[in-house]
């Protein structure tokens, strides 16, 4: 049985005991390098790595009323409601969704969103809650960690799968250097996969790893010999082409349900497209449709115009610069 400490959340709180407060939340988002190994046939399946990012985010707002009332995203009142049931908190609340992630685009909305909503609820009527606690309670964290992890923590996310109905286990955390940036392009494309189609999709992909019995192996190579230690050296270079190389190790164990080594041949394009305009590395997160690439404080400004200059003609689309997120949510009570 998993034991669960109590939240890290940076908590900045200045609450009153008398008048009306108001609870802010802030989330990072996450790029999702990859899960590391899908075949399953070990005592824990799939681990996976990825990294929380500043920008997109999502931005919580909770606040006194008479009653119970939530505005702004419609998944929210899904999780609203699910965390004031079984918490059973009965006092009135108005509950904003002032910003949030894109869905369904590889960048982790739901599990941001869902955990926002239900630690901002659980601070303002001063419960405290282990995130891993919460995270079971909404439903997420069925097969990665990464969000769960980035959402309490921050920084480069290794997890270590999952065993029976346990939530992944947090392998290792590293600190991301502030220097060292994303570009983001989201196409206007077919939103990635969720819900019963991914289920399905990962059941399939399993049962053909198996029938093939095919090794996984690379996948830990390259990130024990090859990411964590460009990562501790700050060797952007190495990282760059680590991530590129995971990347494409864990797209061709993915081929057989996404159609190649990416999910659609535009991405592939982009991603192609950052590697020859200067990136160090760069890849598809999660199920896409969104893909990045690696750079510095120096050359992200022209790498980002290049992007958008490429989506302009393929469709169109929206580019992000985002640096690491290091500290998870952020909370404050005023």
């Amino acid at each position: 049985m998993q034991r669960y400490s109590i939240v890290y959340i940076l908590d900045t709180s200045n609450s009153r005991l008398g008048g009306k407060m108001k609870t802010i939340l802030k989330t990072p988002s996450r790029i999702h390098f990859g899960i590391l190994d899908m075949k399953g046939d070990l005592k824990r399946m799939y681990g996976s790595v990825g990294v929380a990012l500043s920008d997109p985010r999502t931005i919580i707002e909770v606040s006194d009323a008479n009653d119970f009332q939530v505005f702004g995203e419609e998944r929210a009142p899904l999780y609203a409601k699910r965390v004031r049931n079984y918490f059973k908190i009965k006092r009135g609340m108005n509950i904003r969704v002032v910003e949030s992630i894109p869905p369904h685009v590889g960048l982790g909305s739901g599990t941001q969103l869902s955990l926002g909503i239900g630690y901002a609820m659980l601070k303002h009527v001063g419960m405290e809650v282990p995130i891993e606690r919460l995270a079971k309670v909404l439903g997420r964290g069925k097969r990665s960690g990464i969000g769960i992890y980035s959402f309490k923590h921050g920084g480069l996310i290794i997890d270590g799968g999952i065993k029976d109905d346990e939530l992944p286990i947090l392998i290792s955390r590293y600190e991301f250097p502030e220097d060292w940036l994303f570009v983001i392009g989201i196409p206007n494309i077919e939103e990635g996969i969720s819900g019963k189609e991914e289920d399905i999709s990962l059941r399939n992909l399993t049962k053909k790893l198996r029938e093939e019995n095919r090794c996984t192996c690379e996948t830990f190579r390259v990130l024990f010999l090859e990411l964590i230690p460009s990562l501790m050296e700050k060797d952007i270079q190495g990282f760059g082409e680590a991530i590129t190389r995971l990347e494409r190790e864990v797209g061709r164990m993915f081929s057989y349900v996404q159609g190649g080594i990416f999910r659609s041949p535009l991405i592939e394009k982009g991603v192609e497209f950052l590697l020859e305009n200067g990136a160090y590395g760069a890849g598809q997160s999660s199920w896409g449709p969104a893909f990045y690439g690696l750079t510095d404080k120096d050359s992200y400004q022209k790498l980002a115009d290049r992007l958008r200059d490429f989506l302009r003609k393929h469709g169109g689309g929206e580019v992000i610069v985002s640096r690491a997120n290091n500290i998870g949510a952020h909370v404050i009570t005023i």
